[in-house]
């Protein structure tokens, strides 16, 4: 069984890893619903794991160009 239902994420399920994790897991085959979020969105769960949860840079980005990679999620501009 496949949905299509589209979800947006947030910063805020995107920044906790076990959290995230789990969310992304769902979205894996067979998948129950089809992430999205922004650029803006990303930029926020970046500048809050520098910021807020003190990661290193390189490791925030990380996070960042590895999220698009999950299969039938996208990012939209804005």
């Amino acid at each position: 069984m496949r949905a299509d239902y589209r979800v947006v994420l947030d910063a805020c399920v995107l920044i906790p890893m076990p959290l995230a994790d789990t969310l992304l897991r769902m979205a894996e085959a067979p998948r129950l619903y089809l992430p999205k979020w922004s650029h803006m969105i990303m930029d926020e769960v970046t500048r809050n794991l520098i910021q807020k949860w003190n990661m290193p840079p390189e490791k925030a980005q990380r996070r960042e160009t590895e999220l698009p990679s999950v299969p039938g999620a996208w990012s939209r501009q804005g």
